[in-house]
C-alpha cells in the first residue's frame, strides 16, 4: 500500500509539473533528442534553464551566448562539423546550382562566382549593416546586423569549394542521409557534378534564389551590387523561405539555386534532364553547434536530453550521423 501511495503521488507530481504530459525518465545508455520545430523555439529554453544543452546554427549560437553572458550566465559550445570530419571540421550543407545551359554559356562564370562569393563573404564581414540591408531587400531575413561579427560570420563556414574538389565528400554524406531515411535525398551520379561545356542561353535575365542565412550572407554583396557575374544579362536575386526551393526548382523558373545538399540531389532533374541543374561548388560547410549550460565532451551527450531543431533535416541528420560515427545510440523524447 505503502509503495503504491508513493507512485500515485510521484505521478500527481509530474502531471502538475509538466502541465498533463508524460513523466519521462532519461535513458542512461543513450543521448535523449528532444524535437523542436526551429532553433528560435530552443534558445529561450536554454537562456530559462529548461534545456540544458541544444544544437543551434550561426548566428543564433553566438546570439544566445552573448544573451546569456547579460544574465551571468556562461554556456559553452561544440564543434558539430568537427565531430562529422575531424580534419575538414565541415560537411557539405548548401551547394550551389546553376542550369547546366548557363553555366556552359558564359566561359569563365565559376571561376568569375567563386571569386564574387570570396568577396562577399569579406565585404559582410566589413559591412555588416550594409549586407544586412543588402539580404532584406530582397527578401525576408531573421539576420541582425550587431550580431553578424567578423567571428560570427567565420562560424557560419562559407567558402567556395568545386564540384571536383567535393565530390566524393557530397556523394558520401547523401549516402549517409540515405541511410538515415532514403526518402530525404537520392543517390547522384557524375551527371550531378558541373563539368565544362559548351552550350547556348537564350534567356534575357536569369534568377538566383537562396535561403537566408548564411547562404544570404554568401551573396550579400552580389545583391548589394545587382552584380551580373560578367553575363552580359540582368540577374534578379531573392531570398527566399526554404520551403519554396523545391517549387522554384521543378518548375524551373531558377537558373542559380543555393540549396541544402539533399534537396539537390533530389530536385537536379525535377525540371529537365537534359537541361538540368549541376553542382557548382559547395558554399557553407556546416554551422551548426552544441551549446551546453557546462562543458561536455561528445560522450558526455549519453544519458542526456538534447534539444535538436528541424527534425527531418540537415541538422537532425548531420547530429546522428555524428553519434552513430561515436557509437552512441539516441532515443526520441516523446
Amino acid at each position: 500500500m505503502k509503495k503504491f501511495l508513493t507512485l500515485f503521488l510521484s505521478l500527481i507530481v509530474c502531471i502538475l509539473v509538466i502541465g498533463g504530459t508524460a513523466c519521462y525518465e532519461p535513458q542512461k545508455d543513450a543521448v535523449n533528442v528532444k524535437y523542436y520545430a526551429t532553433p528560435a523555439d530552443i534558445s529561450p529554453l536554454i537562456l530559462a534553464g529548461n534545456e540544458t544543452i541544444g544544437l543551434i546554427p550561426e548566428p543564433a549560437a553566438t546570439a544566445l551566448q552573448n544573451e546569456a553572458l547579460k544574465q551571468g550566465k556562461t554556456l559553452y559550445r561544440m564543434d558539430l562539423q568537427e565531430h562529422y570530419d575531424s580534419q575538414e571540421k565541415a560537411y557539405p550543407q548548401a551547394v550551389l546550382m546553376v542550369k547546366k545551359s548557363v553555366i556552359n554559356a558564359h566561359e569563365g562564370l565559376a571561376q568569375n562566382l567563386e571569386q564574387k562569393i570570396a568577396q562577399s563573404v569579406d565585404w559582410a564581414k566589413e559591412n555588416p549593416a550594409s549586407a544586412v540591408t543588402a539580404i532584406g531587400n530582397n527578401g525576408a531575413t531573421t539576420l541582425k546586423a550587431p550580431a553578424l561579427t567578423n567571428d560570427v560570420i567565420d562560424a557560419c563556414k562559407i567558402y567556395w569549394q568545386s564540384a571536383d574538389n567535393a565530390k566524393q565528400s557530397v556523394k558520401a554524406y547523401i549516402n549517409n542521409i540515405i541511410e538515415i531515411d532514403s526518402t530525404k535525398a537520392n543517390q547522384v551520379n557524375d551527371d550531378f557534378f558541373y563539368t565544362p561545356s559548351a552550350s547556348t542561353n537564350q534567356k534575357q535575365q536569369y534568377t538566383f534564389i537562396a535561403p537566408d542565412g548564411a547562404p544570404a550572407i554568401a551573396i550579400s554583396k552580389l545583391m548589394n551590387d545587382s552584380d551580373n557575374l560578367n553575363t552580359g544579362k540582368p540577374i534578379s536575386y531573392s531570398i527566399v523561405v526554404a520551403d519554396t526551393i523545391q517549387s522554384e526548382v521543378a518548375s524551373g523558373q531558377a537558373d542559380f539555386v543555393l540549396a541544402p545538399v539533399n534537396l539537390a540531389s533530389k530536385l537536379y532533374k525535377a525540371h529537365d534532364s537534359v537541361d538540368h541543374y549541376v553542382m557548382v561548388a559547395v558554399i557553407t560547410h556546416g554551422n551548426f553547434y552544441i551549446i551546453s549550460d557546462s562543458p561536455l565532451t561528445i560522450d558526455d551527450l549519453q544519458g542526456k536530453q538534447v534539444a535538436v531543431p528541424m527534425k527531418g533535416a540537415v541538422p537532425d541528420w548531420t547530429f546522428q550521423m555524428v553519434l552513430k560515427k561515436n557509437n552512441i545510440p539516441f532515443v526520441v523524447v516523446k
